[in-house]
């Protein structure tokens, strides 16, 4: 599956979990992260390793000259987000990136860093965590999506009442949890518990996925259903 039908997938996953713009962001954020480990390498990733360990760098001198300007919450920040890049740089395609380990692991870094950022902006911290899996020409082609999405947000009003970190973490387990339904939907599949074991997800299991997302919509839902 190409980038847009991810993207369509990851607003379509994101919906019942979304109740303002930030949101549609780290859906689709979730929804590109796992193709990080393709062709676009050498500018999102290498860009990305150089941003946070740059940060790391600088926190460890910052230890051994001055102790009192060490940050431990921004090392570990620094050394999360290191991670993100690592994993698809080191990756084959539709490895790594592709499994539940790295959905979970993914999911919450980026959440809890939009958790951190939004004291400055909700809607600044969402686009941030989607310019870290974008590229200038991806992310142009996905804010057009992303636009449409907010518009039919702001006609339907959800709101599920998403509060505190989930409120950033949910709709990026969202729409990454798309990317495996979609490409579970391809002749090649999905290994998704790798390395582990290469045991690939194919149709059978897309759908049940699919039906895990069914029920978590409806366990969020469930007071304004019955």
């Amino acid at each position: 599956m190409n980038w847009k039908g991810h993207t369509i997938l990851g607003i379509i996953f994101g919906l019942p979990f979304i109740s303002s713009p930030e949101q549609i962001f780290l859906a689709l954020a979730g929804a590109l992260y796992p193709d990080l480990d393709h062709d676009v390498k050498e500018d999102i990733v290498k860009r990305g390793i150089l941003i946070s360990g740059g940060i790391v760098f600088i926190n460890i001198l910052l230890y051994f000259f001055d102790k009192s300007l060490f940050n431990i919450d921004l090392f570990i920040l620094g050394v999360s987000v290191l991670l993100i890049y690592l994993i698809p740089y080191f990756s084959e395609h539709r490895t790594l990136t592709h499994t539940f380990w790295s959905l979970l692991f993914v999911s919450f870094i980026l959440g809890y860093l939009s958790y951190k950022l939004s004291f400055i902006s909700a809607v600044f911290a969402g686009l941030i965590s989607l310019l870290m899996v974008t590229n200038e020409i991806l992310l142009g082609r996905v804010m057009i999506f992303a636009i449409f999405a907010w518009a039919i947000l702001d006609i339907i009003k959800l709101n599920p009442g998403i509060d505190g970190t989930l409120h950033y973490i949910l709709p990026i387990i969202a729409g990454y949890l798309s990317h495996l339904v979609g490409d579970s939907m391809t002749p090649a599949g999905v290994r998704a518990f790798y390395p582990i074991s290469n045991y690939k997800l194919r149709k059978k299991e897309g759908y049940i996925l699919a039906a895990i997302w069914i029920i978590m919509a409806v366990y969020v839902w469930k007071d304004m259903i019955f």
